[in-house]
């Protein structure tokens, strides 16, 4: 059977879409759309990315937080490659979609549908197209998310990704604008807190790439770390802290993760001095939180890439 009519025979059910933990705008995008067709509830294990809430607000999601597998007849996994972004949420039996180059989940699956393209969102995309399914604004906007997002605001992407994008906004009655506002700070205080980042960031040079370093003072390191990505930087890294608790997020240019091999999320697991902390991403993007001294932590992440660039 086609995992097309695998999935179309999911309407109707008990079924359950999960996300990897912190969630980013791809898997929720993924899920909610997914979820419109066949009726299911959406879950991911602890929590979702913070640059997701606009997305969650403007569509109202209503999200799962370590949902039980085991009570569903139908589990579908998206936008996940491994089992430890699932953490105690790892169905035994599920189906799943994703798009990541390595994908192990697929090992135990039951079946799904795997593309190594730029998102989950333009598989979930293809996907409803070939089931003949509604579009609207919502599972527009949904998807459209995912691909703004995955693509890095189109610094790369396959060429389906683009038409993808396109198709949908005008399918769905939207505009660039319209799905770009999800991703602007709106709030002035915080916009000042990101140049202040900007200018106080510390520019190392090794090989030749450039990695900016830098401290916020509000709680959105994902936001600032791609304003300096976007500002030129090869490797930016932004941490935070309140108290004990530390944020920390980088985005790598992926010329520079495919020359040398890199992998953003895998680099803040392998980190001296980080392995009590949790981490997660991809290639070209990773999050890290943990307890911990901050200037520690940013500079044993210098001294990495001076190690594997220098």
């Amino acid at each position: 059977m086609k995992f097309s009519e695998t999935i179309a025979n999911m309407k109707g059910r008990q079924n359950l879409v999960l996300c990897h933990d912190q969630a980013d705008s791809d898997a929720v995008g993924a899920a909610y759309a997914l979820s419109r067709f066949i009726g299911a509830e959406i879950g991911v294990p602890q929590a979702v990315a913070t640059h997701t809430h606009k997305l969650l607000e403007e569509l109202q999601i209503n999200i799962l937080i370590g949902p039980d597998p085991g009570t569903y007849e139908n589990v579908v996994v998206v936008d996940a490659a491994a089992p430890v972004q699932l953490g105690k949420s790892l169905p035994e039996r599920y189906w799943f979609i994703d798009h990541h180059p390595i994908n192990t989940l697929q090992d135990n699956a039951q079946g799904g549908l795997y593309d190594p393209v730029s998102s989950t969102c333009q598989l979930v995309f293809r996907l409803l197209k070939e089931l003949n399914a509604p579009f609207d604004r919502a599972i527009g906007m949904a998807l459209a998310a995912g691909i703004m997002t995955d693509t890095i605001n189109f610094h790369k992407g396959d060429p389906e990704a683009f038409r993808a994008f396109g198709e949908i906004l005008e399918l769905c009655g939207l505009t660039y604008e319209d799905v770009q506002r999800l991703y602007i700070v709106d709030e002035r205080k915080d916009r000042g807190a990101i140049c202040q980042a900007a200018l106080d960031a510390e520019k190392y040079t090794f090989g030749g790439y450039h990695v900016l370093v830098t401290e916020i003072d509000s709680n959105i390191p994902t936001f600032a770390a791609r304003a300096l990505f976007d500002l030129g930087a090869d490797v930016s890294v932004v941490g935070f802290a309140k108290g004990e608790e530390v944020e920390i997020r980088m985005y790598i240019r992926q010329e520079l993760a495919e020359k040398h091999h890199l992998d953003a999320a895998e680099l803040f697991r392998t980190m001296p001095g980080m392995g009590q902390g949790t981490a997660w991403g991809y290639a070209l993007f990773g999050g890290y939180r943990a307890k911990g001294e901050l200037g520690v932590l940013l500079t044993n992440i210098v001294k990495r890439f001076e190690d594997l660039l220098g």
